[in-house]
């Protein structure tokens, strides 16, 4: 007797078709955007666009010819790098204070570290540009990477503080008795119980952070510029056709969040869901 095939209930066929749909909408514009970086010159403002064209690289070695291109993108691997390092470090000892250290007002104090995450940053952009003009801090990579790092701090403590939350305090108080003092079952103890957790924060800092566009915009002029307000340098006339290394430029940008996301988003889910679950 032949045996039946399984039938797909038709809700689940709709979802699947639905998500690939989603899928493609979103991969959509990076793929347009590799291929205008890829076009010869002659047919980047073909209208109807073209699909099907012999690339080239000429767009890719004329962006990176003159090796300014390249030092803005070390400054954006350096700025969300390392504050992103700061915040993680500064905000997870943070979070741990507000998780086992009983003082008084810490319930206020923790919801006044999380209040400026939820200003705009242009309403903030201004005062701080006034700061560091007059500490004659502008147009420095070390300024954005303060600036980034108490920009992403409120959310490493929020976030932290839901994993510490669920690290027995048992553990904690084991320590102490054994002569260990607070930071060192903080380094020696509790850190390595949340690693999933600093990973995944990390991982958001760092790409929100890459990111950032308005505040490196204002803070900077030459020296300290990112790779996404150096493509506004490429933005110029369309007659000159520039628009292939704008594409080349937007790739570049974006590819490094692709490779991270892609390479590490198993320690990014791994560590979201740990967090939920005690």
């Amino acid at each position: 007797m032949a045996r039946r095939k399984k039938e797909i209930p038709t809700g689940t066929m709709g979802i699947a078709i639905g998500v690939i749909l989603l899928f493609v909408l979103s991969l959509f514009p990076v793929y347009y955007m590799l291929i205008t970086s890829l076009k010869p010159a002659n047919i980047l403002l073909a209208q109807p666009p073209r699909f099907l064209f012999t690339p080239t690289l000429d767009n890719y070695v004329r962006l990176l010819a003159d090796g300014k291109f390249g030092r803005y993108y070390m400054n954006s691997i350096n700025v969300a790098f390392w504050s992103s390092l700061i915040a993680v470090f500064i905000g997870t000892m943070m979070a741990f204070a507000f998780t086992r250290v009983r003082f008084r007002l810490r319930k206020l104090l923790f919801f006044l570290i999380l209040i400026p995450r939820s200003f705009p940053p242009v309403t903030t952009i201004i005062p701080i540009f006034f700061a560091a003009r007059a500490l004659g801090m502008t147009d420095q990579v070390i300024t954005l990477i303060v600036f980034e790092a108490a920009v992403r701090l409120p959310l490493v403590v929020w976030v932290m503080r839901g994993f510490l939350r669920n690290v027995p305090n048992e553990l904690v108080e084991a320590a102490l008795l054994d002569g260990c003092g607070l930071p060192g079952a903080f380094f020696r103890i509790v850190l390595p119980l949340v690693a999933p957790g600093l990973v995944a924060v990390g991982i958001i800092c760092f790409i929100d952070t890459w990111n950032a566009f308005l505040v490196p915009l204002v803070l900077t002029n030459f020296n300290a510029v990112t790779a996404p307000v150096a493509i506004l340098g490429y933005m110029q006339s369309e007659e000159t056709l520039v628009w292939g290394m704008i594409a080349a430029g937007g790739f570049l940008t974006i590819l490094p969040i692709l490779v991270f996301s892609l390479a590490l988003h198993k320690f990014l889910l791994r560590g979201l869901t740990s967090g939920a679950v005690k």
